[in-house]
């Protein structure tokens, strides 16, 4: 029996496989005195279809841990993460957010994104990235871009 996986990098750091299979830990991370750091996430997303879809969210880098900050599921999520966006960075950044939640990608794509994923600014003059993820059929063919 073959195991297809397919190997998705959206940043430096945020790594996807889907069809999940086991594998050992080879992290760099360290956690801090007083409080782990995520590594890896493994998620069974249930799709409108009501077939599962595996994604294993690598968070390891070469490096160490950088600059991972949220997910976001939900429309609830999605609402806070827009407010304290506007309140920091302006009506622009949010509306962005929302409209990116709210909508396919593509007219083309199966589905509305499952989540979001954000990354804190390397300067703190800088926008933090916002990635939307999963809601496409072709997970390799184009890698997701920070819609901000």
């Amino acid at each position: 029996m073959s195991h297809i996986e397919e190997k998705l990098k959206i940043a430096e750091d945020i790594n996807l496989t889907f069809d999940l299979k086991e594998k050992p830990n080879n992290s760099n991370l360290k956690a801090h005195r007083d409080r782990a750091v995520i590594a890896n996430l493994r998620a069974n997303l249930v799709l409108p279809n009501n077939k599962i879809l595996t994604v294993d969210i690598d968070f390891d880098s070469t490096s160490g841990y950088h600059n991972n900050t949220m997910m976001i599921m939900d429309d609830f999520g999605v609402e806070i993460l827009a407010t304290g966006f506007e309140t920091k960075y302006g009506k622009e950044h949010a509306d962005k957010i929302r409209h990116a939640w709210a909508n396919k990608e593509r007219p083309s794509d199966p589905r509305k994104p499952t989540y979001m994923l954000v990354q804190r600014p390397i300067d703190t003059n800088l926008v933090p990235k916002v990635f939307v993820v999963c809601g496409r059929k072709d997970h390799i063919s184009s890698s997701p871009k920070n819609i901000l």
